[in-house]
């Protein structure tokens, strides 16, 4: 893969994760908006520890952030932050397994990156170049993109769409499941999250995508 074409699909997802994260910030009552910046980044950092994807060098600033973030203001036993930490947990897994374009194979195909400008102007971000004309004109070239990917904020894209096939089988949901399993128990020991509430929607939930998955198929 190209370094340009790497640098259009960082760019694309990274447009993609803050629409999702301003979406989470819009499900909570303003004076607890740092609760949420807080909790989205502590289940980033264990996301990152989990996915072998991840490299090593962003999970160790994903971490390091974290560490910050609770030094400015720790949470300890409060209460409202585990109930804070506890939604955002199941609205990342739900973000995961939506049946949407972002999770579609075919996400990078439809958008068509090798013909995208955005990759060239990320680079410049990246090496430094901060400026809000230039932040526009990414932002500009993406939305122009996600054009071609019309159904990023539904659940029934594999209703509207004939080629829909989401990137997760059945089988590999089990090890997201897992992934999550795992998140929950830590988060449960340092945070003292409800592990059996998020259980409970963690079966909701597969049942759910099994549901979805098998009308996917016919």
């Amino acid at each position: 893969m190209s370094k340009e074409k790497t640098l259009t699909e960082l760019a694309i997802l990274y447009e993609l994760s803050d629409r999702d994260f301003r979406r989470k910030l819009a499900l909570f009552p303003e004076e607890l908006r740092y609760y949420v910046v807080l909790a989205n980044s502590i289940i980033g950092a264990e996301n990152s520890k989990r996915v072998r994807e991840t490299p090593a060098a962003v999970a160790e600033d994903s971490e390091g952030f974290v560490s910050q973030l609770l030094k400015v203001m720790p949470p300890g036993q409060d209460e409202t932050f585990r109930a804070v930490l506890e939604r955002c947990l199941a609205e990342t897994l739900k973000d995961e397994l939506r049946f949407n374009c972002p999770n579609c194979c075919a996400f990078a195909r439809c958008l068509d990156m090798a013909d995208l400008n955005v990759g060239r102007l990320f680079s410049r971000r990246v090496n430094g170049e901060e400026t809000e004309d230039l932040k526009a004109e990414i932002r500009a070239e993406i939305e122009l993109a996600l054009e071609r990917t019309p159904y990023l904020n539904t659940d029934e894209a594999d209703l509207l769409c004939s080629d829909f096939s989401h990137s997760y089988s059945s089988a590999s949901a089990g090890e997201v499941f897992g992934r999550y399993a795992e998140i929950a128990a830590s988060l449960h020991h340092d945070f003292g999250i409800d592990y059996r509430s998020f259980q409970q929607q963690m079966l909701s939930l597969n049942m759910e995508f099994h549901e979805k998955s098998t009308r996917a198929a016919h």
